[in-house]
C-alpha cells in the first residue's frame, strides 16, 4: 500500500487576516495620536504654572528688597495684565499685589507691630480644563 501524503503548504495571509492586522495596527495609532494634544496641555499647564510663580516671587522679592519702612501698606498693584502687548507670552497673565500689617499672631491690624505681610497673586487660564487659576506667595517682612 502505497500512502499518498497531501502537502498544502500556506505561503500568504487570508484577507480576513489582513484586516484584523490592519485594524489592530490603526486602532494603536489612533490611541497614541489622541495622546499627544493631552500630553501637550499638560506640558502647558505646568509651564504656567511655573511662570505664574516666577512672576509672583519676583514681585514679592521686588518689594521685600525696598526694606521695611519703605515698603508700603494696602494694595501695590492692581490686578492688572503683566503685558499689554498681546503679542508677549505674559499677556495671558494678571497679578495683584497687598501689602497689610500683622499683628504676633498673623492676624491683620491697622497697627505697625512690626511686622507687614506681602501677598503676590499671578491668574491664568488653566490649558487643561480652560479655566481661571491662581498662584499666590506670601511673605512676612519684619522691622527688625
Amino acid at each position: 500500500m502505497e500512502k499518498i501524503i497531501s502537502k498544502k503548504t500556506q505561503t500568504g495571509m487570508t484577507l480576513i487576516e489582513i484586516m484584523v492586522a490592519f485594524t489592530i495596527v490603526t486602532g494603536s495609532f489612533i490611541a497614541i495620536l489622541q495622546a499627544f494634544p493631552t500630553g501637550l496641555a499638560i506640558n502647558k499647564r505646568a509651564e504656567m504654572t511655573s511662570v505664574a510663580s516666577y512672576l509672583a516671587q519676583g514681585k514679592i522679592e521686588t518689594i521685600w528688597s525696598e526694606g521695611y519702612d519703605n515698603i508700603a501698606t494696602g494694595t501695590i498693584e492692581t490686578r492688572q495684565r503683566i503685558s499689554s502687548d498681546p503679542e508677549d507670552y505674559l499677556y495671558s497673565f494678571e497679578r495683584e499685589t497687598m501689602v497689610e500689617y500683622v499683628d504676633g499672631s498673623l492676624s491683620a491690624t491697622s497697627s505697625d507691630d512690626g511686622i507687614k505681610k506681602i501677598s503676590a497673586t499671578v491668574y491664568y487660564i488653566d490649558a487643561l480644563s480652560k479655566t481661571e487659576k491662581s498662584y499666590n506667595i506670601t511673605t512676612l517682612v519684619s522691622q527688625r
